[in-house]
């Protein structure tokens, strides 16, 4: 009988502790559910945006700033990561453009990046550095953003999508000398005698260009008193390019990461005789504007 009461009472005991540490460990996952944390990826709000403006010719950089609001933070430890579609280009359907990612102050390479965050919100600066080549187009790409715990768990997530549009910038000038409120003087003329002294066109664009020439007296010089009787016909050469402005001409120039062009200027005169002495005259038109747009 003292043998059977002693192993209830210790069958009593072993239920007992069993029971005890079943109650502890609940209590340490209550504990743990409690503090999960609970932070999302809240408001996105774009504060800045002149990409569509760039050129290369600015002495400044172009950047398109979105600041990115996380909330229920107070009781987390978190990290933010950003990842491109495009691996850090902005791609037309032919064209891409190298661009910057910057996070909290920090360039990110074209990987995956994890920053600590200080605060609830943050700037993502997407910048394209000044003297980067970058023709005129439409430009997109997608980003990924993610919200991790202090365990690298990953609490939300969401993407955006980038767009820009890049406007075509096209620029036309004289260089070089022998110029005067863009007027040239040739000095005497002889006949057949080509003329180099011109300047210089510059071709300045950020797309495909169309320059059209055109003669006011149809690629003829006349006479400043007797125009109807006096005239002496002439070609001009732009670059290899040589030209007769009896009709206006065009030429195109396709941009390739290319944009600057120089085109030097010349005159080729007819084989003249027998005429007035006096002054000749002729204006020539240069016209730019871009093309597939």
């Amino acid at each position: 009988m003292m043998q059977s009461n002693f192993n209830e009472k210790g069958l009593f005991m072993f239920i007992k502790i069993v029971y005890l540490a079943i109650s502890i460990f609940l209590l340490t996952m209550a504990s743990r559910v409690h503090a999960q944390c609970d932070a999302s990826i809240g408001e996105i709000e774009y504060l800045f945006d002149d990409l569509s403006f760039y050129h290369v010719k600015s002495q400044v950089d172009a950047e398109k700033t979105i600041r990115v609001d996380t909330i229920n933070t107070s009781d987390c430890t978190l990290y933010f990561s950003l990842s491109s579609q495009n691996q850090g280009y902005l791609k037309s359907n032919s064209q891409f453009i190298d661009y910057q990612i910057r996070l909290e102050n920090q360039l990110l390479s074209r990987s995956i990046n994890q920053v600590k965050l200080n605060n609830s919100k943050v700037d993502i600066r997407l910048v394209i550095p000044a003297g980067t080549p970058v023709k005129a187009g439409y430009y997109t790409d997608r980003l990924e953003l993610r919200l991790y715990d202090e365990n690298k768990q990953t609490v939300d997530e969401i993407e955006i999508e980038i767009e820009t549009n890049i406007q075509p910038r096209t620029n036309l000038s004289l260089l070089g000398y022998n110029t005067f409120s863009n007027t040239v003087y040739l000095g005497e003329l002889k006949p057949a005698e080509k003329y180099t002294m011109l300047p210089s066109l510059q071709i300045v664009t950020n797309t495909d260009v169309q320059l059209n020439v055109t003669s006011e007296n149809k690629s003829r010089l006349l006479h400043s008193i007797f125009s109807n009787k006096y005239g002496i016909s002439y070609t001009l050469q732009l670059g290899s390019e040589e030209i007769n402005l009896v009709k206006a001409s065009s030429l195109n120039f396709s941009y390739s990461g290319q944009t600057e062009f120089y085109i030097p200027l010349s005159i080729q005169l007819e084989d003249f005789t027998r005429q007035a002495a006096g002054e000749y005259s002729d204006v020539i038109r240069f016209q730019i504007s871009p093309l597939n747009y």
